[in-house]
């Protein structure tokens, strides 16, 4: 066999190994199932406040969100896990980087206190609306609180939405 007829047909398959090479490297160093964070708060306490917990973290940095626009940086346990007790009863999330995990339970923040003002429902459904230009407000608030979340969320819409 001549050099020429050997480069003829060795050529198909040196090129088809070089088009699976990426592929069977790929898949050889694809990591293994990463489980899913979660995040949740306990029922509602006594005092009014929850206990947030979660699991299935990357350790480090993170970023507790809440519904009402506060937040507070903290550190995961080397384990990827987290406690934070006696938060303000509402809805949270958690951030650690571009992922953000929601979290389930608790109160939700749907009930209202006793003397929730005029001015605190204005900044809660700006704060909403600016997050999200279709939220809602919260079904259980009372009556001055839902006027002042639905004049806040009037104004966001006109500048966000």
């Amino acid at each position: 066999m001549n050099r020429r007829t050997r480069l003829i047909l060795l050529t198909p398959v040196m090129a088809g190994s070089l088009a699976l090479g990426p592929t069977a490297l790929a898949l050889a160093a694809a990591p293994s199932a990463v489980p899913a964070a979660t995040c949740s708060l306990s029922g509602v306490l006594p005092d009014g406040t929850v206990n947030i917990s979660g699991g299935g973290f990357q350790p480090g940095p993170a970023f507790l969100e809440s519904s009402t626009g506060v937040g507070a940086g903290f550190s995961m346990n080397p384990d990827g896990t987290f406690n934070i007790a006696k938060a303000k009863d509402g809805q949270y999330s958690v951030r650690q980087g571009s992922t953000v995990t929601k979290c389930s339970g608790g109160g939700g923040g749907t009930t209202t206190p006793t003397g929730t003002t005029l001015k605190a429902g204005i900044v809660a459904g700006w704060d909403a609306v600016k997050a999200d230009c279709k939220a809602t407000a919260p079904p259980s608030a009372n009556q001055q609180f839902s006027q002042g979340w639905n004049k806040g969320a009037a104004v966001a819409k006109e500048a966000f939405c």
